[in-house]
């Protein structure tokens, strides 16, 4: 589903100086765009460059800040609107529809909707396309890194750019580039003003974190972020991921430990977190995989 664009008080302001000024389209228009276009624009159909606006507002007799300042108002919905679609969307694994509304979106070209949003838009262009294998990893990863400009004065200023190191570190993760992954991940936990204030993202980081470990046989340091998430969690009253970090937890203990019953414990505490969030197919995923743990010999 496309998300259509919401500038029907610019259009609706244009159109009403217009007529007040007793301006037809086409002379609106004249030597800037065609008249469609500004039929376009009045219905709300599309924003314009801020060129085309500025020469809009001479000729009604506006300042361009004061439509600008309607467009930008207008904006923030239509910003906020994409934002939360596309989130969606990346949690579903809905990577087809992503990848096209990003593609739209990157067609328009600059609508002086804000550096963020034009970030966020390539970043998950990019990730959406990797998943559909429309780019490789190498590929997908320089592309990420370029969007990361630590000398761009809103570095660090917005929730983007660690998503975006996130996503390199995953990449690298599933590609078996495990050091690189783990590096990644251990610059973004540099961030611990930025942290402070994303402690769903922190958790996150936790238990991603000590899934690389597992893969690398680094037990003992896996369940440490085990741990540290599960810990988190407790302390900020999420359990969003509790239960995934305790199945984690389980699975270090169960190597770890000669008490199989301390990572039993940990599995049973994952499905009981799994069934009070009414999450049936982790419940299910946690039964079929430990069916042998929770089995008598």
């Amino acid at each position: 589903m496309m998300v259509e664009l919401n500038a029907k008080a610019l259009g609706a302001e244009i159109k009403r100086l217009r007529k007040m000024n007793k301006i037809s389209q086409a002379q609106l228009a004249d030597g800037i765009c065609t008249q469609a276009t500004i039929s376009g624009i009045e219905a709300g159909r599309g924003y314009p460059g801020v060129d085309i606006l500025y020469i809009i507002s001479i000729r009604l007799k506006v300042s361009l800040e004061y439509l600008y300042k309607i467009l930008l108002n207008d904006a923030e919905d239509y910003i906020k609107e994409t934002e939360e679609l596309l989130e969606n969307l990346m949690k579903q694994k809905n990577y087809q529809e992503a990848f096209e509304i990003c593609q739209s979106e990157r067609k328009q070209g600059s609508r002086q909707l804000g550096y963020k949003f034009e970030q966020l838009i390539a970043w998950v262009h990019i990730v959406s396309g990797y998943y559909l294998e429309k780019y490789d990893y190498h590929t997908a990863i320089k592309e990420l890194e370029n969007l990361l400009d630590d000398d761009h004065p809103l570095f660090g200023q917005g929730f983007i750019d660690f998503r975006i190191q996130n996503s390199i570190a995953i990449i690298f993760a599933e590609n078996n580039l495990f050091q690189k992954s783990l590096r990644q991940y251990k610059k973004i936990l540099t961030y611990k003003e930025f942290l402070k204030q994303q402690h769903k993202f922190q958790i996150k980081l936790h238990y991603n974190i000590s899934k690389l470990f597992f893969l690398q046989k680094e037990y003992t340091l896996s369940l440490e972020h085990a741990d540290l998430g599960i810990a988190l969690g407790k302390q900020k009253e999420d359990i969003s991921m509790t239960g995934q970090l305790y199945f984690q937890r389980g699975e270090c203990l169960e190597v770890l430990s000669g008490d199989i019953m301390k990572a039993i414990d940990s599995y049973r505490r994952s499905m009981f977190i799994f069934e009070l969030l009414g999450n049936e197919q982790y419940v299910k995923m946690v039964k079929e995989q430990k069916r042998e743990v929770f089995t008598p010999v």
